[in-house]
């Protein structure tokens, strides 16, 4: 019994052994997990760090491309402004120089003066264009008297045909404006004619109010006027 307890002792010792050396072995390598998880964990939150810079970076590095590429499209923008201007500023310098080169070679036609203007030949000549319907043609005649002896005894009058001539081409707005330049002679004849024509201007407007007041004016200030039946006829078809 004694050889046998011997002969199973060495095994089982051995067993042991190999027991003891698996549980160090188990130990040290759990010891080792145990000292390893900090440092990866860091690690893990160090990468963690980096990914959100690398991506801070990346949309920072959009934004400053897409900045520059916006200026320059406007410094794009500015250059071909800046190329239109000039282009513009020489087209204008060469009109300039054209104008300047007119004037030197332009000849200077002294005007007729007052005293051999023949005013009433001039008026007798526009009236002949009004009475045949050459309306712009009396207009022009009208209007030189009007340049050149804004002072004479026929500028109201000269102005009163004006009034007439815008009139005759359905111009009353025109007309109504001349007209009413014919009281800015004191001495004028032609004061209700004026007033008259204002009113019908009014009428030619569609503006029948306006119309009846000036009518009315007629009445009210030219009691003596040639033309109070006529105001008055108008103004029944218009009430």
């Amino acid at each position: 019994m004694q050889r046998a307890s011997s002969k199973w002792f060495v095994p089982l010792k051995i067993l042991l052994v190999n027991l003891c050396m698996l549980s160090v072995w188990c130990i040290g390598g759990i010891c080792g997990c145990a000292t390893t998880t900090p440092k990866l964990e860091a690690a893990l939150e160090s990468e963690a760090m980096l990914s959100a810079e690398l991506e801070t970076l990346r949309l920072s590095a959009e934004a400053s491309y897409e900045r520059e590429r916006a200026m320059a499209e406007r410094l794009l923008q500015a250059e071909e402004s800046k190329q239109a201007l000039e282009s513009q500023l020489r087209n204008l310098q060469a009109q300039l120089m054209q104008l300047e080169g007119r004037l030197d070679t332009a000849k200077v036609v002294p005007l007729q003066s007052v005293n051999d203007f023949d005013i009433m030949k001039v008026y007798r000549m526009a009236l002949d264009n009004y009475r045949e319907h050459h309306y712009e043609k009396a207009m022009a005649q009208f209007a030189e008297i009007l340049m050149r002896s804004p002072d004479s005894e026929w500028a109201d009058n000269a102005q009163y045909w004006t009034g007439e001539c815008h009139y005759g081409l359905g111009k009353y707005r025109q007309a109504l404006t001349a007209f009413t330049k014919v009281f800015a002679y004191r001495k004028t004849e032609k004061a209700d004619d004026a007033q008259l024509k204002i009113a019908r201007c009014y009428l030619g407007l569609d503006e029948k109010s306006k119309a009846l007041s000036s009518f009315q004016k007629l009445l009210d200030e030219y009691p003596e006027s040639e033309y109070l039946s006529k105001a008055q006829k108008e103004m029944q078809y218009l009430q």
